[in-house]
């Protein structure tokens, strides 16, 4: 497969994954694809507050359900997935990012800064934000 297709599928996987992690009644808040300056590879994010709630271990235990045991698997490696709280300042400039944008609510965007939060970073892909998200 090629790399450009590899792509869409985890773009893809990805939306569909908040789509799934949401109806189950996990909060999200925001999600993206990062990749940091130092990394080759590409995370993905998601936004809860759970983190900031219950705690990043706990959150991790109610994702799992939705990432694990599914009947669909997806391209996203597990292990790829980072959670992280609307206190975290990656989260915080993320949904700076979205107030900023006209349209983030209904559009991705590909987002080509240098920094979020204190992580030097060489691009991210913002979904949309979900509907709920005050």
């Amino acid at each position: 497969m090629d790399t450009e297709s590899l792509v869409e599928k985890l773009i893809d996987d990805g939306e569909k994954l908040v789509e799934r992690i949401s109806l189950g009644g996990f909060p999200v808040t925001a999600a993206f694809w990062l990749r940091a300056s130092e990394n080759e590879r590409w995370y993905f994010y998601i936004v809860s507050p759970l983190v900031d709630d219950e705690g990043l271990a706990q959150a991790y235990r109610r994702l799992h359900p939705f990432v694990w045991g599914v009947s669909e698997p997806l391209w996203i490696d597990p292990l790829e997935i980072k959670l992280i709280g609307p206190s975290n300042p990656i989260a915080q400039d993320v949904l700076a990012i979205h107030r900023r944008a006209p349209g983030s609510r209904v559009s991705p965007i590909r987002w080509g800064g240098k920094m979020l939060g204190n992580l030097s970073v060489e691009g991210a892909y913002l979904y949309p934000l979900p509907v709920t998200t005050p």
